[in-house]
């Protein structure tokens, strides 16, 4: 841990900022991203709690101190650098306070890193932030019920709907439907994980006709589906996704059908970056290909190379509609929920300590 860390945080709270860190280094353990969201908000009251702090700079910088040592696990957990990015915003509105009425006041917040004439003390600033931090949990927990709320709004009766892989929030949305509609629905089995077994085996026990397909099988029968529902790891700013590997072949069927494709996921999946699916280092995470090769032939493994990317970059041309837990959005209005809920200073964070370190410097 950096020594500026070691001198405002307490030991406690130390052991359980790096019982954190393991639990999300930790990839043998299944953990959802609903889990890891709930986890981190916890952990960051706990960091502004018990922290040793003054000013909103300095609850900032320590916030940040920590987060520069998640580089690698913040790249793979997109959601946990998301409510980071929610908490540094909440912190520098609850520093300002409600005092910028006009326009240009508020641009001026808006692009600089912190108040400097805020008088507010510790106390009031921490009971502030926490009380804005219990709305944002209350959030999280209420997204999944916003969602599927809605399932009514776009599941018709008799539709044929295909779907991919395995996602919580599209299986209980599909179910959600069924209380009210007959419908059919098609499942890609998502290899070579093949996790679409588990998601077909669930809405069938849900009462759902369930058809089980081969990945291969989509481009066949997709002209027959009336729209395409699928979850996905991450949503980028411009409305791309970083969506479980094989979304990016369906998507393409349903366009060449004109299919639409619905996309259900909470907002803290919404990421203020832009990831390109060519920049493979940044953007994927590769996996072993254990579910994809014979360990027991040695001599074929001493001559082939095995990628086996976890994610696929599906472009925001091919989404017709986001369903959230604030509405069903389309992807040009995401950059619009962007600037809502992050602080263009947040955005990039591998130099999150840069204008910390800069204040100090003048």
């Amino acid at each position: 841990m950096d020594s500026y860390l070691i001198n405002k945080v307490p030991k406690e709270t130390l052991v359980q900022l790096e019982d954190f860190s393991a639990y999300l280094r930790d990839h043998r353990k299944s953990k959802t991203s609903y889990e890891s969201v709930i986890k981190t908000i916890n952990i960051l009251k706990e960091l502004i709690c018990a922290s040793d702090w003054v000013t909103a700079t300095e609850l900032i910088k320590i916030i940040k101190t920590y987060s520069k040592y998640l580089p690698l696990i913040l790249s793979n957990e997109t959601v946990v650098s998301n409510v980071i990015r929610r908490v540094l915003k909440i912190i520098r509105e609850e520093n300002e306070g409600p005092d910028a009425t006009s326009f240009s006041e508020g641009l001026a917040i808006f692009f600089r890193s912190d108040s400097k004439s805020s008088t507010i003390g510790r106390k009031d600033l921490q009971d502030n932030i926490l009380n804005s931090i219990v709305e944002l949990l209350a959030e999280q927990e209420n997204s999944q019920s916003n969602i599927i709320s809605m399932a009514l709004e776009h599941i018709h009766a008799n539709e044929l709907i295909l779907t991919y892989g395995h996602s919580n929030t599209v299986r209980e949305f599909l179910l959600h439907g069924r209380k009210k509609r007959n419908f059919r629905v098609v499942v890609c089995e998502s290899g070579p994980s093949l996790i679409g077994h588990k998601m077909a085996k669930e809405l069938s026990d849900g009462g759902i006709e369930t058809t089980l397909i081969a990945d291969s099988a989509a481009f066949a029968i997709i002209h027959a589906v009336n729209k395409v529902i699928i979850g996905t790891h991450t949503i980028m700013a411009d409305g791309a996704l970083r969506a479980p590997n094989g979304a990016h072949q369906i998507t393409l069927a349903a366009e060449h059908f004109s299919v639409p494709v619905i996309v259900c996921a909470a907002l803290y999946k919404l990421s203020p970056t832009h990831l390109c699916s060519y920049d493979q280092d940044a953007f994927n995470k590769m996996i072993g290909p254990e579910n994809m090769l014979n360990f027991s032939n040695t001599k074929l493994h001493s001559k082939v190379l095995v990628s086996n990317p976890e994610f696929d970059y599906v472009p925001s041309d091919l989404i017709e509609l986001f369903i959230t837990n604030t509405g069903g959005h389309a992807p040009s209005y995401l950059y619009r929920i962007v600037s809502e809920l992050y602080h263009p200073l947040d955005n990039d964070l591998d130099n999150m300590c840069v204008e910390e370190s800069d204040d100090e410097n003048t």
